[in-house]
């Protein structure tokens, strides 16, 4: 079916912006935007063709604005919090949407999520609750975290008893439900795993290795590599695909990207978290280079009407694609200040290894310590053929690309660290 002159509604920020744009102009499709007025002219309303001063947490308001515009779709893209606005605002307005709210709760809370884990057979960490075991029966280091929150804030690692009741309070602001996760510290690195669900179907689109590490003494563990593929790729779909295939059915999804967070001890996979969403460092760039899969562009047109099946749509999914080359994404970070001015994005974007830059910060904008994911200025998506040629890119594209505060300096750094 023509998309052209269809109207698609965008909530929230996305790092997908340049993509979603780039499918608009090549459909004829015409993009929305709404935030509050007092927002001024936000990142969205820029790339938009209309914008409106809705609120993307206010339902109602969304849904009169949906039905007075002839708007098609809504798109929410990756943003955690606005998704459960996008969902009831489209039940409301009877637009299209991949899952249902209590369906996305289901796979948002992180202990809704390992309920799900458990009744599906698949390991997770032990948990402990403080109404059933006194702090000083704990076996330490355990984690802390909000049930219900993502970007690692709120994070701590309890190495005793006297941190655990500080850190408790310090993951409650962070939830939206007040909950606080006490579990195992699993001291690996994790992989991720993902899948494509489509028209009921789950397509397992690969695997990567992530590298974690800490920006502060008091901040969460952070993003500093991923890569494709998993030496474990093989082991993981002996041993729990079948059994996380069942966990989809069994809870009802049938169409969108999923990601998996899973501690990866040698082939042994202890889940931990999941997303019912595109994930901050678009994932779907590696997931389209090794299988071919245009996640983004299946879940527009979902939202635009063309679905169910959308394994169907010819072009989307192919599975001849083989490339040959190892990815990286690698995030680089920021320091606190204000950005005045930003050089180079242009030139690394054009360098033979990148395959997509995802831009997250521009010019003014204010950076602040927070140790998480905040402090990412940009994702960089990078073919190679080993850590040798990945060092070399990486360098070239430091020497690059610049990010200057108002005293002129470089604000860029990445966290991992070349050997």
């Amino acid at each position: 079916m023509s998309l052209d002159g269809k109207r698609l509604l965008l909530l929230g920020g996305s790092n997908s912006t340049a993509d979603i744009v780039r499918f608009a102009r090549e459909n004829g499709v015409t993009l929305i935007a709404t935030a509050p007025a007092r927002f001024g002219k936000t990142p969205l309303k820029e790339i938009a063709d209309e914008s409106y001063d809705a609120d993307a947490v206010d339902e109602q308001a969304l849904a009169r604005l949906i039905r007075e515009k002839r708007v098609d779709g809504i798109f929410p893209g990756n943003n955690e919090d606005v998704m459960p606005h996008a969902i009831a605002a489209a039940e409301l307005a009877g637009l299209p949407i991949y899952c249902s709210g209590p369906m996305w709760d289901a796979c948002a809370n992180k202990a809704k999520f390992k309920q799900m884990c458990r009744q599906a057979g698949i390991p997770v960490a032990g948990t402990y609750d403080l109404a059933v075991t006194a702090p000083e029966d704990i076996p330490y280091p355990v984690v802390v975290k909000p049930a219900d929150s993502c970007g690692s804030q709120g994070f701590s690692i309890c190495r005793d008893a006297a941190a655990l009741l500080p850190a408790v309070d310090r993951a409650l602001p962070f939830s939206r439900t007040g909950t606080v996760l006490i579990e195992d510290y699993i001291p690996y690195d994790s992989s991720i795993i993902h899948y494509t669900l489509s028209g009921g179907e789950a397509l397992f689109c690969g695997i990567s290795d992530k590298r974690s590490m800490l920006l502060g003494a008091d901040s969460g563990s952070v993003m500093a590599l991923q890569q494709f593929p998993s030496a474990s790729t093989e082991t993981y779909l002996a041993s729990l695909d079948e059994k996380v295939r069942a966990m989809f059915r069994q809870n009802g999804m049938h169409d969108g990207p999923v990601w998996i967070e899973a501690f990866n001890d040698r082939g042994r996979f202890i889940f931990n978290e999941m997303g019912y969403r595109f994930g901050g460092s678009m994932t779907y760039h590696p997931v389209r280079y090794f299988y071919g899969v245009d996640q983004l562009e299946c879940m527009l047109r979902y939202a635009l009407g063309e679905h169910p099946g959308l394994r169907e749509h010819t072009g989307l999914i192919r599975r001849d694609r083989r490339p040959g080359r190892r990815y990286a994404i690698l995030p680089l970070h920021i320091r606190p200040g204000v950005i005045t001015a930003i050089r180079g994005q242009d030139a690394v974007e054009r360098m033979e290894d990148v395959y997509a830059y995802v831009p997250i910060h521009r010019v003014g904008d204010t950076i602040r310590a927070t140790g998480t994911v905040s402090q990412v200025f940009c994702y960089l998506h990078l073919l190679y053929d080993d850590m040798a040629g990945l060092a070399a890119a990486v360098d070239r594209i430091g020497r690059t690309l610049h990010a200057e505060d108002t005293a002129g300096d470089q604000m860029i750094f990445q966290l991992y660290r070349f050997a």
